[in-house]
């Protein structure tokens, strides 16, 4: 395979994900940012959440997921849910990535680190030890309305300090594919 052309997944170099424009244009494209979390406690977590009400009309596509920490070389746990509960978390704001646009999003983020942070239950789809510097997680997972996506990292030390990101789309029910 030509090195020069493919990166390491097999994708073409260089190329625009015709989507990601598509959808950033009409609005539909959402980032919520958790802000400085620091893992902390016995479990050393760092959680970020994504929900789609019932009825909301929309299914979210996460396009990717973020963390970033403050000291190189940590290795964590990371865990992706589906419907999971989520304790010790606060709201975050979500907001669209086209500046021309002021609609909020349908869909909530909260976040946070720390002792008493946990995300529990619900159906784990995705689990991995990863290095953290900064984790880039390009996903292709949809809540539909009704169900939530959990992102939980625990840490092997605790006092790391990081952030969490996460972006999706929002697109009708009725649009696209069923």
């Amino acid at each position: 395979m030509n090195n020069k052309v493919f990166n390491e997944l097999k994708a073409p170099l260089y190329i625009v994900s015709h989507t990601s424009v598509a959808e950033s244009i009409f609005g539909n494209l959402f980032q919520a940012t958790s802000g400085v979390l620091t893992s902390g406690g016995t479990s050393q977590q760092m959680v970020m959440t994504l929900s789609n009400p019932s009825g909301s009309g929309i299914r979210a596509v996460i396009d990717t997921l973020e963390v970033s920490v403050s000291t190189g070389g940590v290795l964590a746990l990371m865990t992706l849910r589906l419907d999971g509960t989520a304790s010790g978390v606060a709201a975050v704001t979500g907001y669209n990535l086209n500046t021309d646009i002021t609609g909020s999003p349908v869909c909530t983020a909260a976040a946070a680190g720390g002792a008493g942070v946990s995300i529990t239950g619900g159906k784990i789809f995705h689990t991995d030890f990863v290095d953290v510097d900064d984790d880039h997680s390009p996903v292709a997972v949809v809540v539909t309305p009704g169900h939530s996506l959990g992102i939980n990292y625990v840490f092997s030390t605790s006092g790391n300090q990081g952030a969490m990101q996460i972006r999706w789309y929002e697109i009708p029910l009725n649009d696209g594919f069923a």
